[in-house]
């Protein structure tokens, strides 16, 4: 329900939100957000750090942790997906529950994401990886393994190009364009 108000509830205050966001999720640091349409499978699994922000239409398939350091800035519409998808039909078959209710075995592994990380918008990180802190991830990018720390990666599949330096400061470009 507290998702559903999240989502839709225009009249919420910021502090309702995050009040909201606290009761769903495992944990919320000070200061972060997650913008409207977002969707989990739990929402418990989810552990954010302080400063992060979640753009619209975030989605969280939690079966696993999944962890967010502090100052992880996310764009829209990305999914981070802890469910393994088995190759082998005998993994993937349906089983009966003591009740005789048939279900998928789901299993997750969990996804971790450093400290000041920047995943631009429709990335999606796959069940294992942990990207490292101040790495920056390119939109569309689909992440299969890991990213180390202060690297630039991009693509599908995801892969870190180059470390990210003092070079990559935009601060004399806004400078030039008297955005400063």
């Amino acid at each position: 329900m507290s998702l559903r108000r999240i989502n839709a509830d225009v009249s919420l205050s910021e502090d309702d939100r995050r009040n909201l966001l606290c009761e769903l999720f495992g944990a919320v640091g000070e200061g972060s957000a997650v913008a409207a349409g977002a969707q989990v499978d739990y929402g418990y699994h989810i552990f954010m750090g302080k400063g992060c922000y979640f753009n619209f239409n975030a989605t969280f398939l939690d079966g696993a942790r999944i962890s967010f350091g502090d100052d992880v800035w996310v764009g829209p519409c990305c999914t981070f997906a802890t469910p393994l998808h088995p190759l082998l039909g005998r993994e993937r078959a349906m089983r009966n529950g003591t009740d005789g209710t048939s279900h998928l075995a789901e299993r997750n592994l969990p996804i971790t994401v450093g400290s000041d990380v920047w995943l631009a918008s429709n990335v999606t990180v796959n069940p294992g990886v942990t990207i490292g802190d101040g790495a920056v991830v390119g939109s569309g990018s689909v992440v299969t393994k890991d990213i180390p720390p202060r690297m630039l990666a991009l693509g599908n599949p995801c892969r870190a190009v180059r470390e990210i330096t003092e070079q990559d400061s935009v601060a004399d470009l806004l400078a030039k364009a008297s955005v400063a």
